[in-house]
């Protein structure tokens, strides 16, 4: 029989784990770069977009749909690298054990 008292401190310490976890990951950086790095964004592991760097060259008002685009590729790139940190970071504690509904 399992003991209820166990369940609840191993549930109590993975929180806690995973708490500290999004802490460390709010001072893990990725970037994103489009246009061979005319456009960078960076963001922190909790998908929090920190920074946003537009080379001159990158701005040309006769285009602003380029740079537009450009904006976006970066911060998608950026946002997906975050999101594969935040995933490898949650593994590590959890075994790669997918659950449901904890984050």
């Amino acid at each position: 029989m399992i003991d209820p008292g166990m369940i609840q401190r191993l549930q109590k310490d993975l929180h806690a784990r995973i708490d500290r976890m999004k802490e460390e990951l709010k001072t893990r950086y990725v970037e994103g770069t489009s246009g061979g790095g005319a456009v960078v964004v960076v963001s922190n592991g909790n998908s929090e977009i920190q920074e946003i760097r537009i080379s001159p060259e990158a701005v040309d008002p006769e285009d602003v749909e380029m740079l537009q685009d450009l904006v976006l590729a970066a911060t998608n790139q950026a946002l997906e690298k975050a999101r594969d940190l935040n995933e490898s970071s949650i593994s590590e504690i959890t075994g790669g054990l997918k659950l449901p509904g904890l984050f």
